[in-house]
């Protein structure tokens, strides 16, 4: 969505520099069609005044060298050379046969909502001008409430990638344009001046601005109000379009390398000592891959108090068992939500396991359904961690979605991975159909919250418990279902140095070593959590910036306008 507004910004923006010393703006105007399969169409339409509409000296128009077909032929070889492959989407068209206006538009079509996205930044071609980027959104909500949001940004944005290449190009601009023979610069503008103006969104007195149709509802115009377009309707659609072949990207990469530091794109993500953790700082070793952490089975990591929810999820890791720990129900969690969060619907637990019924040591991915004291649980039954102590194993797990053409999740399923191979799939029954969660935010309501997922166990009654003894090295969280493939290509990218055999007898040889029992306590009837520390909050100054900005402009203008006019008189 980003993309596709900024594609519609910048040609409006780069229109606008052209006529930048023009009295009458070029008003911009655009269309967007969201249909119920996902595809669409987006419309950038720019209106060049060729008289002006306020003081009968028109210029915009002037200032240009070409016209019609020959700057229709020009934009489409530049946009060809600035975004390569644009001329197998992007269509553009200028008709000069209006003596009022002329009128350029942009044109593309999508095959999903994330293609829309992808195209329209992609007429942002300039990162500098697109550095203030703001996404336009598309939120689903209850009863199938849509709302669409695009802050005038985007625009800007996309007209200010094409404005700089457009007016330093004296084959398609002339600062000291004429008009009937009559100079419209005095020299009072420079090449910078005349930059700085020339675009508005349209106004009221021309047309609508902005018109969006979504499913089967009528054409709506938009409002611009305060430099936002907000679109609320009920979709007829049986879902929000949704591409299943959309980019997993990882949110969450945790390397250990002397470090709690998230790399992956999620912000304000690092991880902190545990609350109740027996070690106020971790402990470093060698890992499969520079550094890992050493868990101890009293201490643990918890991430900052937030809410971790993915439409599809895949999770990574190397870890070495140094001993299982006898626990109260045979689990020692690799990865846990924290406090309520277990309660949480979707939410999932990564862990191995030791029961009655199940006397070896074997791995267990869970997951809640809505009813938390219900999960699908899926055991890999062809490894016994018992047999593998003291080596280093990669895990993966993945939780996949199929999709029908709407977006509606037909059916869901679990994967794991050892060592690259796969060792174990099942389809959700329960659980089907939720977002896969690693934690939910917990406002510490019923105890201090202790973060939205802990790693190596977590706390309860004033105890660690389910802790793990080993290391763990490279902790990795896609929001998204990687393949097979992927998960080789970038997971699994250091190779053990004893590779699990699916095909060979995994039975240990001896009895494995127990680490000690948890201190024993009751059971509360909720689990709870303590604090760990809290982030400081983060002040977002970008509304503020933007309003500052935009009245430093319109004083600018408003003296400029002045001055012009004071010399005219």
């Amino acid at each position: 969505m980003k993309k596709i507004l900024t594609r519609l910004g910048s040609w409006l923006l780069a229109l606008t520099l052209v006529f930048l010393a023009a009295c009458t703006a070029i008003q911009v105007q655009s269309d967007l069609t969201l249909n119920e399969d996902g595809t669409g169409e987006r419309i950038l339409r720019f209106l060049t005044a060729k008289d002006d509409h306020q003081d009968g000296h028109g210029s915009a128009y002037y200032y240009l060298k070409i016209h019609g077909e020959d700057l229709e032929n020009f934009l489409s070889e530049h946009y060809q050379e600035k975004v390569p492959g644009s001329e197998d989407w992007l269509k553009i068209t200028v008709d000069d046969t209006d003596p009022v206006w002329e009128k350029t538009e942009l044109t593309f079509a999508f095959a999903s909502f994330e293609e829309y996205q992808q195209r329209f930044a992609a007429l942002a071609y300039d990162e500098e001008q697109a550095a203030g980027w703001i996404d336009p959104t598309l939120v689903e909500g209850e009863d199938k409430i849509v709302t669409y949001t695009e802050n005038t940004a985007a625009l800007q944005a996309v007209y200010k990638s094409l404005q700089l290449d457009l007016m330093e190009n004296p084959d398609v601009f002339d600062e000291n344009s004429t008009k009937d023979d009559t100079a419209l610069n005095d020299g009072s503008a420079d090449l910078q001046s005349l930059k700085d103006y020339g675009l508005e969104i349209m106004k009221p007195e021309f047309g609508e601005a902005m018109t969006i149709t979504l499913g089967a509802n009528e054409p709506t115009p938009v409002p611009n109000e305060d430099g936002v377009f907000t679109y609320e309707a009920k979709y007829s659609g049986e879902a929000l379009p949704f591409d299943p072949n959309r980019e997993a990207m990882k949110v969450l990469e945790y390397t250990f390398d002397d470090s709690l530091a998230n790399t992956g794109s999620a912000e304000t993500s690092d991880l902190v000592m545990g609350a109740g953790s027996t070690k106020d700082t971790p402990d470093y070793v060698e890992g499969i891959d520079g550094k890992a952490i050493q868990f101890d089975g009293q201490s643990y990591l918890a991430s900052p108090n937030a809410s971790y929810k993915y439409d599809e999820l895949t999770l990574s890791f190397y870890f070495k068992m140094d001993q299982y720990t006898e626990t109260d129900t045979g689990a020692n969690m690799i990865l846990v939500p924290a406090g309520l969060g277990a309660l949480g619907a979707g939410v999932i637990d990564i862990e191995f396991l030791q029961t009655e019924d199940r006397s070896d040591t074997t791995f267990l991915a869970k997951m809640n359904s809505n009813d938390w004291m219900t999960q699908d649980n899926l055991f890999v039954d062809d490894f016994v961690l018992d047999a593998h102590l003291d080596e280093w194993h990669h895990y993966a797990v993945v939780y996949d979605n199929e999709y029908d053409e709407f977006g509606n999740i037909e059916d869901s399923a679990v994967y794991i991975y050892i060592d690259g191979k796969l060792a174990a799939r099942q389809r959700l029954t329960v659980a089907a159909g939720l977002p896969y969660g690693l934690g939910i935010f917990d406002d510490g309501e019923f105890g201090d919250p202790n973060g939205g997922f802990n790693v190596g166990g977590y706390f309860e009654a004033d105890i660690v418990k389910r802790g793990v003894t080993g290391a763990l090295d490279n902790l990795v969280i896609y929001d998204g279902a990687l393949t097979e493939e992927q998960i080789s290509e970038r997971l699994y990218q250091v190779e053990v140095e004893s590779p699990w055999d699916p095909d060979a007898t995994t039975e240990p040889t001896e009895a494995p070593t127990v680490a000690p029992t948890e201190t024993p306590t009751e059971a509360p009837t909720t689990p709870s959590a303590t604090a760990a520390p809290e982030e400081p909050a983060r002040e977002n100054n970008q509304v503020g910036i933007i309003v500052a900005i935009v009245a430093g402009v319109i004083i600018i203008a408003a003296a400029a306008i002045y001055v012009i006019r004071k010399k005219k008189s």
